[in-house]
């Protein structure tokens, strides 16, 4: 499990993790997952981002190769570009109906993702 310790967290924003790992939830408060937050982060298994979050910035997860889950709240209007690149684990996601945006490549080398749930909100797949 993680502590506040564990996150770089500026204006709201996640801008580093720089925990162990495993099962992470991301205090409350944060409002935007910034760029390449949990980049390489190899041993991360699931995450949980908190409501009040409203993008996912740029590569803020790839190469997390271990992460099986993660929990996208709504509110989330924009997932950046290739921001779950290379998460080899990672096997469904649901899009909640608030995104807008998805930038290109935001899923490229998920070879074990097998259900992307799309809303009919979402305008724009990079």
């Amino acid at each position: 499990m993680s502590n506040i310790n564990d996150f770089v967290i500026e204006n709201g924003v996640l801008k580093k993790y720089q925990g162990q790992g495993g099962d992470v939830v991301i205090p409350e408060g944060v409002t935007g997952i910034g760029v390449e937050a949990f980049k390489d982060c190899s041993s991360l298994a699931s995450v949980v981002i908190p409501e009040g979050v409203t993008y996912i910035g740029r590569e803020a997860f790839r190469g997390c190769s271990s992460l099986a889950s993660v929990v996208i709240p709504e509110g989330v209007t924009s997932i950046g570009a290739s921001a779950f690149c290379y998460c080899s684990s990672l096997a469904s996601v649901v899009i909640p109906e608030s995104v807008t945006g998805i930038g290109r490549e935001a899923f490229l080398g998920c070879c074990s993702l097998t259900s992307v749930v799309i809303p009919e909100s979402v305008t724009s797949i990079g």
